[in-house]
């Protein structure tokens, strides 16, 4: 049988009708003549009958075939009733009812399929009440087939590697899961995410959706003595201090998203010991991972630690993408398309332009998408993709002006929502802020350097078609969940470097929105003696993932022994790869602390056994130095064990007195003197001196300064002090960049420049780097001190946590451990301490009607 699906969906008589009708939606707006399709009912007839075939294959790319030409077949005559049946059947063959909504009359007023005839009628209702679920909240849904048997394997409690495209909808599968296991009873979740910018997208619709049922974390906190559940919805790096206390209790769900990040360099091996610790530690735990487009992936789980983890892989994603290359040539005033078929060949032809783009797609890409703005209609969902975060500004102050001329009652009718954004980010931001000015015109951006609230802000006027033309950076390969009906790319790069086909492949994913559409379409512009377009779009992926351990071996094998206890200078000198020490450090960390996950680690890698041995006789000489207990090491395990020796050493050599900050921040107290004594010296000084001895161990100002933070903006420790203590007592964004550029400059290149600067000086200096060593502190302090001594310093030893967050308050960091943004928990704090008692609990009670218009939304969709 497989034999004969596979060449039904291979056969000419299908495949040229296929293409003709991908063509013809391709062209069809954009000529100025009716789009004419050389075909008579007979061979359309015949490739409908072949779809129907193919829809019946196990095989993704032949299912996504027949669905796509389904779609293709309505969309040619939307009117046809025959069409639109058709479409339907095919939908249904293939599992993919989700999309059956933008087919208009198929259903009476009652809800019931149109008559089809007796077997059909048989076989479509039969596959509806197969696909369709009815939830614990009494939601139904139509589940596609990847996502049923999905179902199925989570409810059975197996441990699970998914592999699936954007669209195909595993997260929304995952969250509905957490839901049903909450509701049945269980008491403690963990829901890894990637990046800090995930976590309130997830933490807010698990916290809407469950109200009074769970608590919902987005930081470590000890569980509340009451009945909810608790969820923790946390980064790796937040989840470390979640795996040291041994008195929580195993989770009955663990969901790490974006896994393939476990061979991302110097931060994989975060990803990679937090998936093994969770597994090593609680035994009950399921697992799930997912990631996209990944072959065997439990292969790659098993490699980190040897548990039993079935495959849910597919390909089939419920809209189908037109992807398309259009290729620009000098003086002429045409462009060339190329569309990639899923059927496997190329179709190309020429479009007719207004005038030539060849000279603005070569020397300025922002000014060519003024024009190719103007090609695609601004009702559409689009989405520019960008490499660097200046071009996304400039490149929507480009296509904003054009959107707002194509469509004047954009400005006319700006919504509130639109409007209260600009109102907070003139007060929070800047009032010459670039992003104000994209969003009064209709057009937003989006990448990594806004404040947290503001891109929340922007993905959700964007999600519920507020705002529908968007420019991004590759947040959007962070996932990020931001579908789009059109993808349109310029710079298939990630900064200055080519992106990668896999997250290329990622990024095209985006494309296609199953709830609005049967269809996305992908654009990529290139020049005449410049092409890409055409091979990224054709290139093949099969995409494995590695550990960034096993990765680092590899490729290191040669010099193992050489490297094996070299200072970080020695290792820079020898080479340009910033990733070998951090991964060197790691794995000298776990030589001592986990060496049965060590061996695990050089046996998985397939280095030698003759390379295997000499790094750790290596390792083992260079641990005869090292005097600090493993206890501390296997705390930070991503700090070169060799410097934290040093910092062991300093403190228990100079006295605990000497290193332990004994005043409090925002009190007077403690003199401003160097020559003074540590324990005379105020608060801040205290600080800066922990930060300067350091400094002096760790060398932060090099790892401050080689990060791709601003060159020409050298942050030395005295500056990291003083911004951090800012930090934490609760300035906003503004502040910095007012400090930065002055309170009279109002030109929008500098305050789009200096905004950029403090949100990644912020984000990586601030609340990363200088976390990273005060927890360290914290942990290396709180060693020298009895227990009585820790609970009387509790507050001072959690300055990381302060830092972090983004505040000394208690209550703020109360709040925002709840998953409240900083800017609210801020806002509204006073306001919680007169109420008293938890803050969570406060936050039902408090009068929210004179806030600011975007915090109570904010607050509402936390679920307060």
């Amino acid at each position: 049988m497989t034999q004969i699906y596979s060449q039904a969906a291979n056969h000419e008589d299908f495949v040229r009708v296929f293409d003709k009708l991908l063509e013809k939606l391709f062209l069809e707006d954009k000529v100025t003549d009716n789009v004419q399709v050389d075909l008579d009912n007979e061979e359309i007839k015949k490739a409908t009958w072949l779809a129907s075939i193919a829809a019946l294959s196990d095989d993704d790319k032949e299912r996504n075939m027949a669905n796509a030409f389904g779609a293709l077949l309505h969309l040619t005559d939307r009117e046809n009733e025959i069409y639109k049946r058709a479409c339907y059947i095919l939908q249904s063959r293939t599992g993919n009812l989700i999309t059956s909504s933008h087919i208009p009359k198929l259903f009476h007023k009652d809800n019931t399929l149109s008559e089809y005839g007796t077997l059909l009628n048989f076989e479509l209702a039969a596959h509806r009440a197969l696909l369709e679920h009815e939830f614990s909240d009494e939601t139904k849904i139509f589940f596609t087939e990847f996502q049923k048997k999905l179902w199925e394997s989570l409810n059975s409690g197996e441990n699970i590697a998914i592999s699936a495209p954007t669209s195909a909808g595993k997260s929304f599968i995952i969250k509905k899961y957490i839901l049903e296991l909450v509701e049945s009873g269980a008491k403690n979740i963990v829901f890894i995410v990637p990046t800090k910018a995930l976590i309130n997208q997830v933490s807010n619709v698990l916290k809407s959706q469950l109200h009074e049922k769970a608590h919902v974390y987005t930081t470590y906190i000890e569980n509340q003595k009451d009945d909810l559940a608790t969820i923790y919805v946390l980064t790796p790096e937040r989840c470390l201090k979640l795996l040291q206390d041994k008195n929580v209790a195993a989770p009955e769900l663990m969901f790490m998203d974006e896994v393939h990040n476990i061979e991302a360099g110097s931060r994989g091996v975060i990803f990679e010991n937090i998936l093994y610790r969770v597994i090593s530690i609680w035994a009950s735990t399921q697992i799930v991972v997912a990631g996209p487009f990944i072959s065997s992936l439990s292969d790659s789980i098993k490699k980190i630690c040897n548990i039993s983890i079935v495959d849910h892989q597919t390909l089939s994603s419920p809209v189908f993408q037109v992807r398309s290359a259009l290729t620009f040539f000098p003086i002429k005033k045409i462009a060339r398309y190329k569309i990639s078929s899923p059927t496997g060949r190329t179709l190309s032809g020429e479009i007719k332009l207004k005038k030539s783009l060849y000279s603005k797609i070569k020397t300025n890409k922002g000014e060519a998408l003024e024009v190719i703005a103007d090609i695609f209609s601004p009702e559409d969902h689009n989405i520019y993709y960008a490499p660097k975060k200046n071009l996304a500004e400039k490149w929507a102050n480009k296509i904003a002006p054009i959107i707002a001329l194509k469509n004047p009652k954009i400005i006319e009718a700006a919504d509130s929502r639109v409007k209260d954004l600009i109102d907070f980010l003139s007060e929070e931001v800047h009032p010459d802020y670039s992003l104000i000015r994209t969003l009064r015109l209709g057009v937003a951006y989006h990448h990594a350097g806004l404040p947290d609230i503001a891109r929340q802000e922007v993905e959700e006027l964007y999600s519920e078609s507020i705002i529908k033309n968007i420019v991004c950076t590759s947040t959007l390969l962070q996932g990020v969940n931001l579908p789009a009906d059109r993808l349109i790319v310029i710079s298939p790069k990630v900064n200055s470097h080519d992106m990668p086909a896999f997250d290329f492949l990622n990024l095209l994913g985006r494309a296609g929105r199953a709830n609005t559409k049967l269809y996305g379409e992908i654009y990529c512009i290139d020049v005449v003696d410049d092409e890409w377009g055409s091979k990224k779009l054709e290139a093949e992926v099969n995409k494995t993932v590695d550990t960034s351990s096993n990765l680092f071996l590899q490729k290191n094998e040669d010099h193992l022994s050489e490297i094996a206890d070299m200072s970080e200078d020695q290792i820079r000198d020898m080479t340009d790869d910033k990733d070998i020490y951090s991964n060197l450090s790691y794995l000298r960390s776990i030589f001592r602390t986990d060496r049965n996950h060590f061996d695990r680690i050089l046996s998985s890698s397939g280095i030698s056994i003759e390379s295997a041995e000499d790094f750790s006789k290596k390792l083992e000489a260079m641990y005869k130095c090292i005097t600090m207990p493993q206890e501390l090491i296997a705390k930070n395990p991503f700090i070169d064990p060799i410097l934290q020796n040093k910092l062991f050493e300093a403190i228990q050599s100079e006295g605990i007195g000497n290193w332990l900050i004994s005043k409090k921040p925002m009190t007077k107290g403690g003199s401003d003197l160097d020559y003074v004594t540590f324990q005379e010296k105020s608060y801040y000084f205290q600080l800066w001196s922990v930060f300067d001895r350091l400094n002096e161990i760790f060398n932060i100002e090099y790892e401050l300064n080689n990060n791709g933070y601003a060159k020409d903006n050298y942050v030395n420790i005295g500056r990291l002090v003083r911004d951090a203590h800012r930090w934490m007592a609760g300035k906003k964004h503004k502040f910095f960049i007012l400090d930065l550029i002055g309170e009279n400059i109002n030109d929008e290149a500098e305050v789009d420049k200096a905004a950029r600067r403090v949100t990644s000086h912020i984000s990586t200096n601030l609340t990363f780097i200088s976390v990273k060593y005060l927890m360290l502190w914290s942990d290396m302090v709180s060693y020298f001190l009895s227990e009585e001594e820790i609970e009387e310093n509790a507050y001072i030893l959690n300055l990381h946590s302060m830092l972090e967050m983004g505040s000394y308050d208690p209550v703020v960091l109360e709040l925002m451990s709840c998953g409240i943004n900083r800017s609210v928990a801020l806002s509204i704090a006073s306001k919680i301490k007169k109420v008293g008692g938890s803050a969570e609990k406060a936050l039902a009670t408090i009068n929210k009607d004179k806030l600011p218009n975007i915090f109570k939304r904010h607050l509402m969709k936390a679920g307060y």
